[in-house]
């Protein structure tokens, strides 16, 4: 935990002064309306504004101080927190004032010097009151961070994640809640006191003043907080993902260290089917050509009867003689 980032962080920022006097003026008219119970939607507004101060120190963001631009978003955060703070706190009021008012109803009907009644209910809802007080700072952080996780008010209320959560992280949760405490006292009477020195005019400053910046140091704390225990806007403790690593969330350390290993899923044997041959790859057809035109063939002209040739010395002898005239008788 780093203490002294939380006292200095929001002076980092370079519009620090101008947000800063805006919350201040918050708080301001909402203490002044405060008994025509108007004032109480300013603090609601502070609520939400807190709410996500947290988320950004818990998701390490720049700058840390959140705008005053979301006053209808930051109201229905701080509606919601605030039940949640309200569920939480029913063990203090619906224990310690009934003893309180039962208390006060003895001594007024007890007679003058026999009030030691009502004083022991006075002392019992006071010593009751003051554990419960305890035990809601403790949790305090726990519920805080659960809730500005999803902003869902059932987060808020998961009464056995929250305290597996805080027993997990009990050294700094107390150590938180320890700070929160003393730098509420300690800031608030050095304002008072600065106030006062400044005349009771500057009181109306300086207490609305303190008060914010118990408000920085408190939410920054719990941001802190939140990113040391694995929070974040996709894992963390509350509502975490069952598949997410045990490095990322203690919540899921704890359960794997206490639940028992599931059972090994049994696998049926395979059973051998043959596979069949795979048919071999079809060949494209080629494109076929077209065959060129046969060319007719020229008609073939009949062969004329070829005479058959006369035997040498007779056709020729019987020709030649015929021809000849005939030789005269030669005289004796």
């Amino acid at each position: 935990m780093d203490i002294g980032r939380a006292l200095t962080y929001f002076s980092d920022d370079d519009r620090w002064v101008e947000k800063t006097a805006i919350g201040t003026g918050l708080i301001l008219i909402s203490s002044l309306l405060l008994v025509a119970l108007v004032g109480i939607l300013g603090y609601f507004i502070l609520f939400g504004y807190l709410v996500r101060l947290i988320q950004n120190v818990r998701d390490d963001a720049h700058p840390v101080l959140p705008e005053w631009d979301q006053w209808g978003d930051d109201l229905v955060r701080g509606v919601k927190l605030a039940g949640v703070y309200l569920v939480w706190a029913l063990p203090i009021i619906l224990v310690s004032v009934p003893l309180f008012i039962i208390g006060v109803v003895v001594s007024e009907n007890m007679p003058y010097g026999d009030n030691d009644i009502g004083a022991v209910f006075g002392i019992c809802a006071l010593c009751l009151q003051f554990l419960f007080g305890i035990a809601y700072a403790v949790f305090q952080p726990g519920f805080t961070v659960a809730y500005a996780r999803n902003e869902n008010i059932s987060d808020g209320l998961q009464v056995s994640e929250i305290w597996d959560w805080t027993r997990d992280n009990i050294g700094n949760v107390v150590i938180v809640a320890i700070l929160t405490v003393i730098a509420s006292l300690i800031i608030m009477t050095v304002g008072s006191i600065v106030g006062l020195i400044l005349c009771i005019i500057g009181t109306v400053v300086t207490v609305p003043l303190s008060q914010l910046i118990v408000y920085y140091f408190q939410g920054h704390l719990y941001g802190q907080l939140a990113r040391i225990a694995g929070e974040g806007a996709t894992s963390g403790s509350f509502g975490a993902d069952p598949a997410a690593s045990p490095e990322d969330s203690t919540w899921v350390e704890a359960d794997s260290a206490t639940d028992p290993a599931p059972p090994a899923e049994v696998v049926p044997p395979e059973i051998f089917e043959p596979q069949e041959e795979p048919e071999p790859p079809v060949e494209p057809e080629l494109p076929v050509e077209p065959e060129p035109p046969v060319e007719p063939e020229p008609p073939v002209e009949p062969e004329l009867p070829v005479e058959p040739e006369s035997p040498a010395g007779s056709e020729g002898s019987e020709g030649s003689e015929a021809d000849e005239p005939p030789e005269e008788p030669k005289s004796q």
